[in-house]
Parts: C-alpha cells; structure tokens; sequence
C-alpha cells in the first residue's frame, strides 16, 4: 500500500448523523471531534457567522467515538468526525443519513482530490453522499535519532526486539490492527477476512512485548515520548505530534538536546 493510499485510507470525514446538522441563529450544533477537528477558535468564528451556538464532545479512540455516537441511535449529535475505514459500519447501522451536497455551496473551495466524492472509496453509497471529506490524517512514526541509528523505512520497524519496551503505541483496537495486518503483508489491512484474524493477532501479542506504555491524547504523546525514554512511537496524530514536540525540543530535527537523564538525545519523524 502506497503512503497516499494509506492517508486515503483514513481521510477524516464530517458526517451527518440521524438529524438534520443545518445550524442557524439561537440553534444549537453538537460536534463529536477528535482532538484538533474543532478547536476553539474555528467554533467562535461558527458561532459568530451563523448565529448558532455550538457544543463540542472530544473523544481519542474509535471505540469512544463508537460508543458515543451509536448510543441512543445517534440521535446526541448532529455531526462528528470518522476515518473512512470507521464510517463503514455506521453506514451498515443506519446511523448515519445521506448529505444533501446541492444545499452546500462551498465545496468548491476544498482541496481538488475531496471534490470528487465517488473517487473516494467508502463515501458514496447507492448513488448518496454520506460524507464530507474534511481533512487527511499523516500517520507515521517519530523516533530518537539517538536510539534508532538507521532512518526506519517499515512500520515493520516497531516490531524490532532491538526496541523491546522502548516503542510508544496509540491506544487504538483498529489502528493496530491495521498496523499488524500491514506487518504480516495483508493487502487489505482494513478489511480482514476471518482466516487472517489469528496471524494478526499474533503479531498484536509480538508488539506488545515491545511496549514501553500506551497513549491516547495527542499531548499525552509528547510528555510521554519526551519524559519517559521512547525509542520509537507510532504518531497516530501525525502532523499534530510534531507540531507539538517542536516547541519543546526549541531545535530543529538535527540537533541534539538532553533528556532528563542526562543523555543527548536527536529526534527526527517520518
């Protein structure tokens, strides 16, 4: 799978759930977002453009989002942010509705590969929209330069015993096991047929002997990757993780700075 597949793969969508998400003056819209989708200096412009006053729920799992969202139906939110991957089985649950795409008249202004909807794969159902694309998620790893002498090229890499207890995971079911399934060389590793199941939870059980700990939040990550040693962390966050590391290193990628034990450490991500 090419890197832009795999981006495509979990291109981050706002969805539409079972009532209707049209905001407008003295009305309230309920956002279930990931950290990063619904900051608060995007909602006060909302907010100050619409008239509508706006209730943000963050969630950091699949599972949270699952759990939230599928509850009573759907019916506690009007819209919430779901990879592609993820939005299949809302759609199977009719939790979700069809968007009416002709009642809004900015998508001309997204990026030129979200206006096409039915190029991309999982959006489009019986003819309908069920899904806007919103944003694309860079997923990768960030790692010690210290610690890990040779640029990782493989995901393949957070399985090395050279890092056994030293690789920072993303408490994510589905993540990882898309990540495993990757590793064993499925080609679909976001639809697993049932005969792959054992495989890939056998690699699940090898990477969890390689462990260090497990995060959710994207600022968790970083005190946890800065404070606790980690050779190697899967960014699930991506862009945001970095984002975040920058100011705290105050170097760029190729300097060394000291770690609170002491030892100069070299960080770099790809």
């Amino acid at each position: 799978m090419t890197r832009s597949q795999y981006l495509l793969r979990f291109l981050a969508v706002l969805i539409v759930s079972v009532v209707s998400a049209f905001a407008h003056a003295g009305e309230t819209l309920r956002v279930l977002a990931w950290p990063g989708y619904a900051d608060a200096d995007l909602v006060k412009v909302f907010e100050q453009r619409t008239g509508a006053k706006v209730e943000v729920t963050l969630i950091d799992t699949d599972e949270a989002l699952w759990q939230k969202a599928s509850q009573n139906k759907g019916r506690d939110f009007d819209v919430f942010a779901v990879n592609t991957a993820e939005l299949q089985r809302y759609i199977a649950q009719s939790l979700v509705v069809p968007i009416a795409t002709d009642e809004m008249h900015n998508l001309s202004t997204q990026l030129l590969e979200f206006r096409n909807l039915t190029a991309i794969p999982g959006l489009v159902h019986g003819g309908q929209a069920f899904a806007i694309p919103y944003t694309y998620a860079e997923m990768g790893l960030i790692y010690d330069r210290k610690q890990v002498k040779e640029v990782p090229t493989s995901i393949q890499v957070l399985w090395d015993p050279r890092y056994r207890g030293k690789v920072l995971l993303y408490n994510g079911g589905s993540h990882n096991f898309a990540l495993a399934a990757q590793a064993v060389g499925l080609k679909k590793p976001f639809q697993l047929a049932a005969k792959d199941w054992p495989g890939v939870a056998q690699q699940l059980i090898a990477l969890r002997r390689n462990a260090l700990t497990f995060y959710t939040q994207p600022e968790e990550s970083v005190e946890l990757f800065l404070r606790q040693g980690a050779a190697l962390m899967f960014a699930n966050y991506g862009s945001q993780q970095v984002a975040l590391l920058k100011p705290r290193l105050s170097i760029s990628p190729k300097t060394a700075i000291v770690n609170p034990s002491g030892e100069p450490r070299v960080f770099g991500c790809f």
